[in-house]
């Protein structure tokens, strides 16, 4: 078969105008150095100093500090320094952990401070509510008591509202009940009182130590009535009245034997309402009060002759009178 052959186109004017031809050179190194598009100065990249490349110089540095001794010394002593003010930090530490710790335990303590301070303050409400309530107790059962004393005083003086009292009569050796009766009946007859023996509803002596010659223990005598009593006070208070000492009633007036002794007579009164009678006289005597007498188991007082009387019923009377006196 036989080989057919073509003839090539033709190339265009447009193709053949735009197309540049470029050589190739063989030799690149030789391109390289004569191309005008290399740039045969390149920088170079910045290298830090703790680079590999630097590591030289720091050694160097490092050993020229070693060498001198002025800086080794200062490098010694702010090591020193260093490490003593980690210790100190470490020792303070320590002690923030102690002040915790205590502070912990004082406020603990603290708490349990507050907890007895409140159970005290409880107690001692509750002690002074009990004090409160004891004192109004107190108060109550003390007017109770007064009453319960005053009550006791009128029945003693219920008790004793016909009886009287005859002082310094001496006794005798075989003093009987009738003995003593038949003195009472002297006594009345000397006064200008009739009194018969059945009036006198008891007489006795008080118990007591043995009389001597200068104390002998007084005589009580009841009478069977108030108004007997009553009459034969006043009767003795008449025959008393204006006479001397030697002439008032004596044991030598009503037939006794013996030397005269005066004789005192007054009502039968309560331990008590005879005490505060014998306080009423030192007062009356210390602040020139001219009367002092008891009628009915009542105590009086008067300044002078025609002031008001004032009745003594306790302490307190003759303590709100003493100001008066003294001003």
């Amino acid at each position: 078969m036989s080989k057919v052959r073509h003839t090539p186109p033709k190339a265009t004017k447009s193709h053949s105008s735009n197309l540049t031809q470029i050589q190739s050179e063989p030799d690149i190194n030789n391109a390289v150095t004569m191309s005008d598009y290399v740039n045969t100065n390149r920088n170079k990249r910045f290298r830090p100093g703790n680079s590999p490349g630097s590591a030289p110089a720091l050694v160097s540095l490092d050993l020229e500090y070693e060498q001198d001794p002025v800086i080794s010394k200062c490098l010694t002593e702010q090591t020193v320094l260093i490490n003593r003010l980690l210790a100190d930090m470490g020792e303070i530490k320590s002690q923030n952990y102690e002040i915790k710790a205590s502070n912990i335990e004082i406020r603990k303590s603290n708490e349990r401070m507050e907890e007895s301070m409140s159970f005290i303050n409880k107690q001692f409400e509750d002690m002074k509510r009990e004090v409160e309530d004891l004192r109004k107790e107190r108060l109550l059962q003390k007017h109770y008591i007064e009453s319960l004393e005053k009550k006791i005083l009128d029945l003693q003086h219920k008790s004793r509202s016909s009886g009287i009292e005859i002082r310094n009569i001496p006794q005798e050796h075989t003093e009987t009940t009738s003995s003593l009766i038949k003195t009472v009946s002297k006594i009345c007859g000397t006064v200008g009182v009739s009194v018969q023996e059945s009036s006198i509803r008891d007489v006795y002596r008080l118990p007591g130590k043995p009389s001597s010659s200068t104390t002998p223990r007084p005589i009580i005598a009841e009478f069977s009535s108030v108004q007997t009593k009553q009459t034969l006070m006043t009767a003795i208070r008449d025959y008393n009245k204006g006479k001397g000492k030697d002439k008032k009633l004596n044991t030598a007036s009503i037939g006794l034997s013996g030397d005269p002794k005066p004789v005192y007579i007054a009502e039968q009164l309560p331990a008590s309402t005879k005490r505060l009678f014998y306080q009423a006289r030192e007062f009356a005597k210390n602040n020139r009060y001219k009367f002092c007498w008891i009628s009915n188991s009542n105590i009086f007082i008067r300044k002078m002759e025609g002031d008001k009387q004032v009745l003594i019923h306790s302490e307190k009377c003759l303590l709100d009178l003493e100001p008066q006196n003294t001003i």
